[in-house]
């Protein structure tokens, strides 16, 4: 039986939604003003981050990113502030930094009107640099399994060292309100990983990446991927157009191509849900002479080449081509009206 692994909560946020509200009374809503980061406290090893939000009169929440690079691979917890709208100075202690190294930060502020970022901010932690290192590589992967509240998230890591912690951050947006129970990995091998997560929100984009801390405190994220949740019920979907030629083929041997495009509904993302194949059946009469299956790319289109080179194998040389699309986690199977051709 596969252990199953929960989200565990960080901060106040909620996992069916923002939680974000707009108080009685309140002004006009706005996104979240976000003014000038400074640290102060700064040790060897810590820092105290500071910076000034402006809720705009909402519910707002914030977090701290950081790391050696602009891609700031730390994130403190997720917090709220507001609503009131005069600006509020807000702080996050990071522990765990590297002696004498330059770190960046910027802080995050999401409410119901919007995202803004505070400009990138630099400082010096005390001390002498240690002796430059491999930190720890991850790499985030594809989410799969997917439905309507779980999905199985992967990554690979190349750590450097013999045993590095690692958990996936995971929200409907940034900063992360959410992260998988923290494991560790032994043996200082490249080692593909995964953490299946539930309790997921259907019909709902989830962002999330891997990140990595070895026995030295480094830390590194990989890059942010997201996926969409089926919904409560898989939908129909708008329409599976399909396209046949040449339709006659007067000489054998003979190439056909069947291309054609799977047509999402509205309410659904054509990147996210275009996936898995189609089914390309081709018929004399009642005879199934051959049936092949097509990919759908991430642009929800599709085609195939199909060579024919015996004769007597098309019976009069009229064929039926079927195309059925079987389905995925998110629609239901649809067939395409059948297409006629005369080879040879």
């Amino acid at each position: 039986m596969r252990k199953r692994t929960f989200l565990a909560f960080v901060g106040a946020a909620a996992l069916a939604g923002s939680g974000l509200a707009v108080a009685p009374g309140a002004l006009a809503a706005t996104g979240p003003g976000v003014g000038p980061g400074l640290a102060r406290g700064i040790t060897d090893t810590s820092a105290v981050l500071v910076a000034a939000i402006g809720p705009g009169g909402q519910a707002t929440t914030y977090a701290f990113q950081y790391g050696t690079t602009t891609q700031y691979p730390g994130q403190t917890a997720v917090h709220s502030v507001g609503p009131p709208i005069t600006y509020k100075t807000v702080t996050a202690e990071v522990a765990g930094l590297l002696p004498g190294t330059t770190y960046h930060f910027r802080v995050l502020a999401t409410n119901a009107s919007g995202t803004n970022t505070g400009s990138d901010v630099t400082f010096r932690t005390a001390g002498l640099a240690r002796l430059a290192g491999v930190s720890p590589l991850a790499v985030t992967g594809e989410a799969t399994a997917i439905d309507a509240h779980d999905a199985l998230l992967t990554g690979m890591l190349n750590p450097s060292s013999s045993n590095v912690r690692y958990y996936f951050q995971l929200g409907t947006r940034q900063p992360y309100e959410l992260q998988t129970i923290s494991q560790t990995l032994r043996g200082g091998r490249a080692l593909a990983v995964q953490a299946p997560v539930s309790g997921l929100q259907s019909n709902q984009i989830f962002h999330y990446r891997l990140v990595a801390v070895n026995e030295k405190g480094e830390v590194s994220a990989g890059a942010d991927q997201s996926f969409l949740t089926a919904p409560g019920e898989r939908l129909n979907p708008s329409a599976l157009e399909v396209r046949v030629s040449p339709a006659i083929q007067r000489r054998l041997p003979g190439v056909v191509t069947v291309s054609g495009r799977l047509v999402p509904p509205r309410s659904l993302s054509g990147t996210a849900v275009c996936q898995g194949f189609v089914d390309i059946v081709f018929r004399v009469r009642t005879i199934a002479i051959q049936t092949l299956r097509a990919g759908i790319h991430k642009d929800c289109k599709f085609a195939l080449r199909v060579r024919f080179s015996v004769r007597r194998r098309l019976l009069g040389g009229h064929v039926l081509v079927h195309v059925l699309f079987p389905g995925n986690p998110f629609l239901h199977r649809l067939e395409a009206p059948t297409h006629a051709i005369q080879i040879g």
